[in-house]
């Protein structure tokens, strides 16, 4: 049996810019085949400005919630922006704990961020690398890219992401980064094998045991 599973998507109001709640985005990723959702809320200082730590959560809880009765996995996840960059990185296999901590490193310079994945053996991928307002990241300090990002509304410039992860040897990945209901379901991959968390997530990429999934086709 063959599992789809979305990397990348955002919940509202977590994510300011997106405009679905986490349990509708669950129910839309179930009518659309999926197995699984990695809930990516955009993690900045900005959003901590006169909220608590919980309030990050929030999406997810309610992403997990609905997912736990309608039989779809939800993994927590993270997209890391830190003060001074406009660049985006996405996290996989990341706690509660570890992002509590991450939270007072947004402050603090990107080997920094980096160390402290490796520490906690968090996954840190640059997102849309080539997307306008990007700049490239040492590919030492990297796990890898977004080689395809989805969303419909940005030039990515995918072709771009994918030949640079090649040229330096980073694995490369696929999302949605869906922010409403008619984003939904135009990446991810798909595994034979179906995460239970999100170190289990982490473990599947680790492996390379799944292929890219982009608009309908396998890569």
């Amino acid at each position: 049996m063959s599992y789809k599973i979305e990397l990348h998507c955002h919940t509202n109001p977590v994510s300011g810019c997106s405009n679905i709640r986490g349990q509708d985005l669950v129910r839309c990723y179930a009518q659309a085949g999926y197995a699984a959702v990695h809930i990516t809320d955009h993690f900045t200082s900005s959003f901590f400005d006169g909220q608590e730590f919980t309030d990050y959560l929030y999406g997810y809880h309610a992403a997990k919630k609905e997912g736990d009765k309608i039989g779809v996995k939800v993994y927590l996840g993270a997209e890391l922006r830190y003060d001074g960059c406009a660049n985006d990185y996405l996290l996989f296999g990341v706690t509660e704990e570890f992002l509590a901590g991450a939270k007072e490193l947004l402050h603090h310079t990107y080997p920094e961020i980096f160390a402290y994945c490796r520490k906690n053996g968090v996954l840190i991928y640059q997102a849309h690398p080539f997307r306008d307002g990007m700049t490239e990241t040492p590919p030492e300090m990297l796990d890898g890219v977004e080689g395809y990002n989805m969303h419909p509304h940005h030039r990515s410039r995918n072709e771009k992401a994918i030949a640079y992860a090649k040229e330096h040897g980073l694995n490369y990945l696929s999302g949605s980064d869906a922010h409403s209901k008619e984003m939904v379901g135009r990446g991810g991959i798909i595994s034979d094998i179906l995460p239970n968390d999100s170190k289990e997530l982490r473990d599947l990429i680790l492996s390379g045991k799944y292929e890219l999934y982009h608009e309908g086709e396998l890569l």
